[in-house]
């Protein structure tokens, strides 16, 4: 069965096995940046890594990477690794599919699941992929009259969270006019008094 939509993946506890499309990778690159490539390629959870000299300058790298991790990021990564100098392609590898730890990854506000936030990925990069997404989330999320709390969760467990502050009540404006005048004393009471209605 092949699941386009996120809400059809299987509930905790069922059993069952996820296949990933798989690409072969060829690169090419100086020499000089073989090692950082290497890692980089790792990194993508590459496989079956091979290199081979095309001329006293330029190597040839290939090996076999899941779809998933080349359309992220790993063209940008790629040019970042080498100045600019690699250039890559790509083709479906064989097998086309490998079994994979996949794990779904759901995102809640104030605990209120949002389907569309949910992203699948390898089980190894759940917690630091979510930190990042939450943290993403706090930067773009506008502030309301109450705390945000964003969480995301894998395998029934919170594994990333985030908090979006309310806003503060402005004490020292009513009615659009200021209150209290220019006396610091009353505004310093105001906002102390504001502070302990806190606690």
């Amino acid at each position: 069965e092949v699941i386009e939509d996120l809400t059809d993946w299987p509930e905790q506890g069922h059993r069952f096995k996820v296949l990933e499309p798989m690409v072969d990778v060829r690169i090419l690159a100086p020499m000089e940046y073989a090692g950082s490539i290497m890692e980089l390629t790792k990194r993508k959870r590459g496989i079956k890594i091979r290199t081979k000299p095309v001329d006293e300058h330029i190597w040839l790298f290939t090996a076999a990477m899941p779809w998933a991790d080349v359309v992220t990021d790993f063209h940008d990564d790629l040019k970042s690794t080498t100045a600019g100098y690699a250039s890559f392609d790509v083709s479906e590898a064989d097998p086309p599919q490998q079994e994979a730890d996949l794990v779904k990854v759901e995102l809640l506000l104030n605990s209120e699941v949002v389907d569309p936030l949910a992203f699948v990925c390898h089980r190894d990069a759940a917690q630091s992929q979510a930190r990042v997404v939450c943290q993403k989330l706090q930067e773009v999320l506008p502030r309301q009259q109450f705390v945000t709390v964003i969480q995301a969760k894998a395998d029934g467990r919170f594994i990333a969270s985030a908090r979006i502050r309310a806003y503060r009540k402005d004490v020292l404006t009513k009615a659009g006019k200021t209150v209290g005048g220019g006396d610091i004393s009353r505004k310093k009471k105001l906002l102390q008094k504001q502070k302990k209605g806190k606690k």
